[in-house]
């Protein structure tokens, strides 16, 4: 009897362990993301190493690459509307994951290749996911959704589950200029963030929300629609 209840106890102790391995506490991941010493963050090896240094889980795993994705990588508001339109500037091919580390701004293709890499670099089994997010609020045709909302972001799976992550959104950095001499502006604004990031980690606030989301809730949570092709 007491063996049964010695495997019993191992049993159920082993289950409540599987079952809160990934709860690692989300402020303690973006303390950890947001605090990220400068000198590791040249290379995607490097600074992925770091990160997920402390972790055991591919969940907790994702979500700190996220959250550093998004508190230090800025989007590239100019460069998708062009001050003005709300289309990507002709002949933007995008950057590479190194490039992205390197200028420390981008758009959503530059933010998911960066994902993808780092996932990859950790391990995880991650996929990018092309379609279109646009407000709820309206209902464009498929050739406006074409011309004005294509969209890529992530989804890694864990456990039998898609986690859909969209570091994009998550972001709050802004890069974009208004007014004349945009391109002498836009190019400035990128100066100084390539030599600020040469000494400092400048860290932006972002939005957890977009880490684990769900299409059903984001149109009811955040007034937002993410629809795959």
């Amino acid at each position: 009897m007491w063996r049964f209840l010695c495997f019993l106890c191992a049993f159920l102790f082993f289950g409540i362990t599987i079952a809160y391995a990934t709860n690692y506490p989300s402020s303690r991941i973006r303390r950890y993301a947001t605090n990220t010493p400068r000198q590791v963050e040249d290379d995607v090896a490097t600074l992925t190493r770091h990160l997920i240094r402390p972790l055991d889980d591919d969940y907790d795993k994702a979500k700190m690459i996220a959250f550093w994705i998004a508190s230090h990588i800025n989007y590239d508001e100019y460069l998708y509307s062009n001050g003005k339109t709300s289309k990507l500037i002709k002949g933007y091919r995008g950057q590479s994951p190194q490039e992205v580390l390197n200028s420390r701004v981008g758009i959503c293709g530059d933010f998911t290749e960066l994902f993808t890499a780092m996932c990859k670099q950790a391990g995880i089994f991650v996929h990018e996911v092309h379609g279109y997010a646009y407000p709820a609020r309206m209902s464009p045709s498929n050739a406006q959704k074409r011309d004005h909302f294509g969209h890529v972001w992530n989804y890694f799976n864990y456990r039998g589950q898609k986690i859909y992550v969209d570091t994009t959104f998550m972001a709050d950095g802004r890069t974009g200029t208004s007014g004349g001499s945009r391109n002498l502006a836009h190019k400035s604004t990128l100066r100084k963030i390539k030599d600020n990031n040469q000494f400092s980690s400048k860290v932006n606030s972002f939005d957890e929300y977009y880490f684990d989301f769900d299409y059903k809730k984001e149109k009811r949570e955040k007034g937002y629609i993410h629809q795959e092709r």
